[in-house]
């Protein structure tokens, strides 16, 4: 077994600043001073009232929507830890000689306290540099073997890491923020989404010292609550280029708003009881007043371009609300075209129900290779389920 050791306190401290987002630079209001709004609120609204009107101008309005949902959602997240140590503990040769495993260890300390953070990927033989895929889990070996040894073939290392390392999936809230990474930081305030996704960025930091990644091709999957991580990391993180989170659902890529007639309705205030420690308090003060929210689902989808969005899910994945899902997606998309952007915000829809299975890989592997080699692929990325849907949008993109 060999260990190679890694010190990385510079690296970490010049790229986790950028990633730290600061939502007190803008004055946001309480929930009871919010306005209902009627249909899906406009991206292009700036603080002062007034919209966008340039391509310049979004760039500003980015970063206020980004601050927008780290003050109602995420929370705010930290910089660097004082310190942090990489050892790999395995490299070995599998799937008959055509890759290699890596496992590995982060140790990160600050305030006293440190933790260790597991993570581990499968690399295609050679010197690369690879593009890579990563996704959080409950575990760093549970993408089926069938999805590896294609995406080996392709070209692509697999990634995944163990997110509870950073904060445990747990309700009570004793332990969910007394533990993982949480007493490192015990100044901020964020929540157990914000602090698996923070792991992306871990990762990213890391993955700059590697020579056989390509740090200008990164993907970020997660299914579900994995999805929601995900998602919020590409938020944040501009490293990121292609963010694709995998049935999300409240939280991740779905409205909070609309729901599909008759279905299931999975909303803030089942949240609040079922997974409180996920996000801020701020965010469950919306309970209920969902039609005051200054924002849905399409601002994060929105604030991701210029670089790519991807999103695989059931139709009849109905908690994770699919035709939600839709509107958002509809309503981002007018953004990234806006923008003059083409082929940066797909989704690939499948007939079944919670999962991220083989076709969802592919769907994925397919986009990735269409969007950074622009190969000819078999998946359709075009498909609307919901043909004769008006999206609630009353807003235009402006007119520059």
């Amino acid at each position: 077994m060999r260990k190679t050791l890694f010190l990385l306190p510079l690296l970490f401290a010049c790229a986790l600043g950028a990633f730290a987002q600061s939502p007190e630079s803008y004055d946001f209001k309480p929930v009871q001073q919010l306005r209902r709004q009627h249909g899906l609120p406009d991206p292009f609204k700036k603080p002062n009232g007034e919209r966008v009107t340039s391509k310049e101008e979004w760039e500003v309005q980015r970063e206020y929507i980004k601050a927008m949902l780290a003050h109602y959602q995420y929370g705010e997240m930290p910089g660097a830890p004082d310190n942090e140590i990489v050892k790999e503990t395995l490299s070995e040769e599998i799937y008959d000689g055509e890759a290699i495993r890596k496992l590995y260890t982060m140790n990160l300390s600050r305030n006293g306290k440190s933790i260790e953070f597991h993570f581990g990927l499968i690399k295609p033989k050679g010197e690369g540099p690879f593009p890579v895929i990563i996704k959080n889990d409950r575990a760093i070996n549970s993408i089926p073997d069938e999805v590896n040894r294609e995406a080996i073939q392709r070209g692509y290392i697999m990634c995944q890491y163990m997110r509870e390392d950073l904060g445990p999936d747990s309700k009570d809230m004793e332990v969910a923020r007394n533990n993982g990474v949480f007493p490192l930081y015990p100044e901020y305030d964020w929540g157990t989404i914000a602090a698996w996704a923070w792991g992306y960025t871990l990762l990213i930091d890391y993955f700059e010292t590697l020579d056989f990644v390509d740090v200008g091709k990164i993907v970020v999957t997660g299914h579900s609550r994995g999805g929601k991580t995900a998602y919020c990391a590409g938020i944040f993180e501009d490293r990121i280029a292609i963010t694709a989170p995998n049935s999300s659902g409240l939280g991740g890529t779905a409205s909070h708003r609309y729901f599909e007639l008759g279905m299931d309705e999975q909303t803030i205030g089942h949240a609040s009881l079922a997974n409180p420690h996920w996000w801020t308090a701020e965010y469950f003060k919306l309970a209920g007043f969902e039609s005051r929210t200054p924002y849905d689902a399409h601002f994060g989808k929105a604030v991701i371009a210029p670089r790519a969005f991807f999103n695989a899910h059931g139709l009849q994945d109905y908690w994770a609300n699919p035709f939600g899902t839709h509107l958002t997606f509809e309503a981002a998309k007018m953004v990234h075209e806006w923008m003059g952007l083409e082929n940066t915000i797909k989704m690939h829809w499948r007939t079944g129900g919670h999962a991220q299975g083989v076709i969802d890989w592919m769907g994925l592997l397919d986009y990735a290779d269409q969007y950074f080699y622009n190969k000819d692929v078999e998946s359709n990325l075009d498909i609307n389920p919901y043909p004769n849907t008006v999206i609630p949008v009353f807003w235009e993109p402006p007119q520059d």
